[in-house]
């Protein structure tokens, strides 16, 4: 647990985020590193066992001990399994954790940054879990645009619309 909490302690910053790829890309290279170090722990501190964690084209793909990729679906109203329906209750609050606490990012264009936001939301959607006992609930994604902001991240004492002909004489 303290190893897990020096990962969630670290700050990654984008200055320019664009569509949010480094980000992203930055998210699901954390959970591969947690996993390798053997710390990627549900909330009862069980670490999870038997899964291979990998990143292929910024997508993380979780694999079993027989190289199956690893699906969370319910099947007559429930998960297929509880040790998957743990994997990804696990997975939906690491991902949370950093992308609130590990994430940041700026840029000058409103859009961007919009887009920024939504793909970490996406990414986060897709280890959303429904909650025990029945099922029929999917846990609330929280509000994860508070790290994310529109700005101008290169100091600059000219305003962009200046006119800089005698400043660069």
């Amino acid at each position: 647990l303290k190893a897990n909490a020096v990962i969630n302690s670290l700050h990654i910053c984008d200055p320019a985020v664009g569509s949010g790829h480094f980000l992203v890309s930055a998210l699901n290279e954390l959970i591969v590193i947690k996993a390798e170090l053997e710390i990627l722990a549900d909330e009862k501190g069980n670490k999870l066992n038997g899964y291979e964690f990998e990143v292929v084209n910024d997508e993380l793909i979780i694999t079993d001990t027989k190289g199956n990729i690893v699906e969370y679906k319910l099947q007559n109203g429930k998960p297929s399994s509880k040790e998957i329906h743990r994997l990804q209750k696990t997975l939906f609050h690491e991902k949370q954790t950093i992308i609130e606490n590990c994430l940041f990012g700026v840029d000058i264009n409103p859009k961007s940054v919009l887009i920024c936001r939504l793909r970490l939301w996406i990414e986060l959607l897709k280890n959303a879990y429904y909650k025990e006992p029945n099922y029929t609930e999917l846990e609330t994604l929280p509000n994860i645009d508070i790290n994310i902001k529109c700005g101008n991240s290169l100091l600059s004492r000219f305003a962009l619309d200046a006119n800089l002909s005698k400043a660069l004489k």
